[in-house]
C-alpha cells in the first residue's frame, strides 16, 4: 500500500525527525539502556513519508535493515533480537543497582522500570526464524509425498 508523500517545510520536518531518530538508534546500539528499534521504526515512519531514499538506505543498512524489514514484513523481532535485548538490559539494569550508589528507592524504581521494559520486549510479536521455518515446511511436503 503506498504511503502518501509530504512535501514543503513539512517534508523537511519529517526529514530531520527521522535523522534524529536514526541519530538516537545509533546512540541506543552503543548504550544498551537506550532502545535502538523504537527509535529506527520512528525514523522509518518520517523517511517512508518524506525521502524514500533515505528510507530504501536505512532499510539496506547492514546494521538497521534486517530488524526493519522483519518488522515492515512480519510486525515483529526474531527471537535471537528479543533475548539479545533482554539479556543487554538485565546486564546494564545490575550494573546500575549494584555500583549507581543509588538509595534504596532508587534501586526499586530501576528494577521495576527494567522489568517492564523487559516484560515489553518479550511481548513482541515473534518472527519465526527462517530457516526453520523452511526446514519444517520442507520436512512437512517430504512426508506427503508416498
Amino acid at each position: 500500500m503506498p504511503v502518501a508523500q509530504v512535501s514543503g517545510l513539512r517534508r523537511w520536518l519529517f526529514v530531520a525527525l527521522g535523522g534524529i531518530f536514526v541519530a538516537l538508534g545509533v546512540v541506543g546500539v552503543v548504550l544498551p539502556g537506550i532502545p535502538t528499534t523504537p527509535f529506527l521504526l520512528l525514523a522509518s515512519y518520517f523517511f517512508v513519508r518524506s525521502s524514500p531514499a533515505l528510507h530504501q538506505r536505512l532499510l539496506h543498512s547492514k546494521l538497521f535493515g534486517p530488524t526493519l524489514q522483519d518488522w515492515q514484513r512480519h510486525r515483529g523481532v526474531k527471537r535471537k533480537t528479543k533475548w539479545a535485548s533482554i539479556a543487554c538490559c538485565s546486564l546494564m539494569i545490575a550494573l546500575s543497582i549494584a555500583t549507581g550508589g543509588l538509595p534504596w528507592m532508587g534501586r526499586v524504581v530501576i528494577a521495576a522500570a527494567g522489568a517492564y521494559g523487559m516484560w515489553f520486549v518479550a511481548r513482541l510479536p515473534t518472527v519465526p526464524d527462517e530457516t526453520k521455518a523452511h526446514t519444517v515446511a520442507g520436512q512437512a511436503s517430504a512426508k506427503k509425498v508416498p
